[in-house]
């Protein structure tokens, strides 16, 4: 691979967003042994997810939201790596450019954040919850029909300081976010059983150029797990022509023992919840990559 003095990293303007950068960095400075490029420049950019803060995710648009102005830049060679958490990413990319790495995976648990520091089937009745995703919402009321949903926008400490001022008594998170942001404010995690997570939950993905050969660098950073996870993952979510207006779970599994196999968790869900579907299944370890895709087509239909 032709080695390069600089490289252009890019991503968004979040704290945690700003954070994952410096994980992918540390990633490569470790795994190479020394800082393999003599200087990186980062640049960060507020993406359309971001400016719309009054609107609901699901009505203005796709899993492309928190990416598109990233991808142009790296399109017109303004950035060569994006990095992203993997569940904001759309399961066919823009044309030229590619998933170069999926680092290791972090808990990819949902968790809750409330006042009075209780668990989610301890909430008092009427509770008002703040979540921004739909595939919570539909999970929530099927969890808990007595509490009050509400709609919450902004970064994760924005979300925390609605609750502490009072406008929610509960608010859902992705536990990764607040590990990589090393918050330490209260919560319970909340069991799989009981709410599946988003596709690529915990995941932080790097995108490249598809014609770039930096590639050849970055695949080493593969976790190898995470990527046969994500992969299920994101086959699943694609036969479902999955986007952010869509309640859509998935969660794969690698168990290793007695032989390899992949345990499966998935929820998918009609936009209004009246048609839901929750369950588990395996997959083959040599044939995970059409099973997952045809186990999607198959919910589709039934929705």
């Amino acid at each position: 691979m032709e080695y390069r003095k600089k490289i252009i990293v890019g991503s968004r303007q979040s704290p945690l967003a700003k954070a994952q950068v410096d994980i992918f960095l540390k990633s490569l400075e470790i795994f190479f042994g020394v800082k393999y490029f003599d200087k990186v420049e980062q640049k960060f950019f507020k993406t359309s997810g971001d400016k719309f803060l009054e609107k609901k995710i699901s009505s203005i648009g796709n899993k492309g939201l928190f990416t598109k102005e990233i991808d142009e830049a790296q399109l017109n060679l303004k950035v060569d790596i994006g990095v992203h958490s993997l569940k904001d990413l759309p399961t066919k990319l823009p044309k030229g450019l590619r998933i170069g790495a999926v680092l290791k995976r972090d808990e990819p648990n949902d968790i809750i954040m409330t006042r009075e520091k209780v668990q989610l089937k301890d909430l008092k009745k009427n509770s008002v919850v703040g979540t921004s995703s739909i595939r919570r919402v539909v999970q929530l009321k099927k969890l808990r029909p007595d509490i009050e949903l509400r709609e919450i926008r902004g970064n994760i400490g924005t979300r925390i300081n609605k609750l502490k001022n009072g406008d929610f008594d509960a608010i859902i998170l992705a536990c990764a976010g607040l590990k990589r942001l090393k918050i330490k404010e209260y919560y319970e995690k909340i069991g799989i059983k009981e709410m599946i997570p988003s596709p690529g939950q915990g995941v932080i993905a790097i995108v490249i150029r598809a014609d770039d050969e930096i590639f050849n660098l970055l695949k080493k950073l593969n976790d190898p797990k995470t990527l046969i996870e994500s992969e299920c993952e994101r086959n699943f979510l694609s036969a479902l022509d999955g986007s952010c207006k869509t309640p859509i779970g998935a969660l794969a599994c690698l168990e290793v023992k007695p032989k390899p196999k992949i345990l499966f968790h998935y929820m998918a869900a009609s936009t209004d919840g009246k048609k839901f579907i929750k369950d588990k299944t395996y997959f083959d370890i040599d044939n995970y990559s059409k099973m997952s895709f045809n186990l999607g087509k198959k919910i589709k239909k039934m929705l």
